[in-house]
């Protein structure tokens, strides 16, 4: 069975459910670990990032229930409005 950009979202939203917090850069190094270079690429600022694919199908699956601090450039659990600071807005 090949691993689809769905499997890695979910996996991604396991993974910070149950950190609480996770670093993009972190999560990079997870995903190319566990699932293969094929789910990254190096974007236009020569940083490496998580596939397109995978994030569509991250935003479609938390729908709203993980957050992004783009300060932090880590996404958390939203449990609650007051619970982490939401990039001013």
């Amino acid at each position: 069975m090949s691993t689809t950009a769905t499997d890695i979202a979910t996996w991604m939203i396991d993974i910070i459910t149950a950190e609480g917090k996770v670093t993009q850069e972190d999560m990079v190094d997870a995903i190319e670990a566990k699932f293969g270079a094929d789910w990254v690429y190096v974007n236009d600022n020569g940083h490496t990032s998580i596939d397109r694919a995978v994030l569509k199908e991250f935003r479609k699956a938390h729908d709203g229930g993980i957050k992004w601090h783009r300060e932090d450039r880590a996404w958390y659990i939203d449990s609650s409005s007051e619970a982490e600071p939401s990039e001013g807005k």
